[in-house]
């Protein structure tokens, strides 16, 4: 069981998504008053693109805030399928464009061949993570981590590289291990098909069925759920 873990219900979307971002802030806020900065992992996907414009009207120091994306498709970073144009224009504008970006994207041709380059980008944020935004599929998947994918056993990496099934892109994300590096994960799941799977997913079983297992099981972080139908 996770070291604290929490389900919140909510009667719509846009309550649940006002209520994840309001904790967003509280442990973003408390970070900066214990250790100066805080580090933010966010996704990317239809929950993200209905959070991070609230989350851009918070009244944060945003210059003292790290954000970084959990997980990145391997195309152009304009493409409309780039989890860092999403968080570009939904997130980092106004005030919020004060914050230090990291992206996950690099020149190379394949994200195997980036993990190197990428690792080391990210190893200027300070661990462990104070708290990290993700959006769980219809599957059960978190990042890039899909059921059944061999990226669900890594665990000494910081990321790791994987293919979606649908549509069948190239990835790169946080590894389990990396995941587990956070201290608090918010979690808003939206409608009653991704209720059902959460559901499933906190009975017992193996992390390769539901990925997003990885933070439900742990022992170390905060996860907290905010749902609406």
């Amino acid at each position: 069981m996770a070291a604290h873990r929490s389900i919140s219900a909510y009667g719509s979307r846009t309550q649940a998504i006002d209520a994840a971002v309001t904790r967003l802030e509280a442990v973003l806020e408390a970070a900066v008053a214990s250790h100066r900065r805080a580090s933010l992992g966010v996704c990317g996907g239809r929950t993200a693109a209905a959070l991070l414009p609230v989350l851009a009207q918070r009244a944060l120091d945003w210059s003292l805030i790290d954000v970084f994306l959990v997980d990145e498709r391997w195309v152009p970073v304009d493409s409309d399928d780039s989890n860092e144009k999403l968080v570009r224009n939904s997130l980092l504008h106004g005030s919020a464009a004060a914050a230090r970006f990291f992206g996950l994207k690099s020149a190379h041709a394949q994200a195997i061949t980036a993990l190197d380059e990428v690792e080391q980008r990210l190893g200027q944020i300070a661990t462990p993570f104070d708290a990290v935004f993700l959006g769980m599929g219809d599957d059960g998947h978190v990042a890039s981590l899909f059921p059944a994918g061999a990226e669900n056993q890594e665990c000494n990496r910081l990321v790791v590289a994987s293919t979606a099934p649908v549509p069948p892109y190239e990835r790169i994300s946080l590894s389990p291990g990396a995941l587990g590096q956070a201290r608090h994960v918010v979690i808003p799941v939206m409608g009653a098909a991704k209720r059902t799977v959460l559901d499933r997913a906190l009975r017992a079983g193996p992390v390769d069925e539901f990925p997003v297992r990885h933070v439900l099981a742990s022992d170390t972080l905060c996860c907290e759920i905010f749902a609406a139908p």
